[in-house]
């Protein structure tokens, strides 16, 4: 039987094998990321369900709405939690606003978080 015969299978082997390799390098650096932005969306989702729900909402009022966040992907053992509900709030709120889900007035010296329609 000739080598030569199995070196086509032999490289098409090592190629697939090499890109699977590189795909899941490329996905483990790139975990920390998605799961906070799979977090962040998740809390966004909440509070503009709690701002359609119950409407005007301050500040205070939506910290509960994030408090205990969690997400996760699916098959994944990876969890993420909101630690700091205030830390959190102070990235997603400007980016809910800048997005125009969500906008924001001032009303007695506080401001009131609005679901946009």
């Amino acid at each position: 039987m000739n080598l030569l015969h199995y070196l086509p299978y032999l490289l098409a082997f090592m190629v697939i094998t090499a890109v699977v390799y590189a795909w899941g390098l490329y996905r483990a650096q790139t975990a920390d990321r998605d799961d906070q932005a799979l977090l962040e969306s998740k809390g966004a989702s909440r509070i503009r369900r709690a701002l359609r729900k119950n409407g005007p909402m301050t500040r205070a009022q939506l910290r509960p709405v994030v408090e205990g966040l969690t997400a996760s992907r699916p098959f994944s053992q990876r969890r993420i939690a909101v630690t700091d509900p205030d830390q959190f709030l102070d990235v997603l709120l400007p980016y809910l606003v800048e997005q125009r889900f969500v906008s924001v007035r001032k009303e007695r010296g506080t401001e009131l978080y609005t679901l946009r329609k």
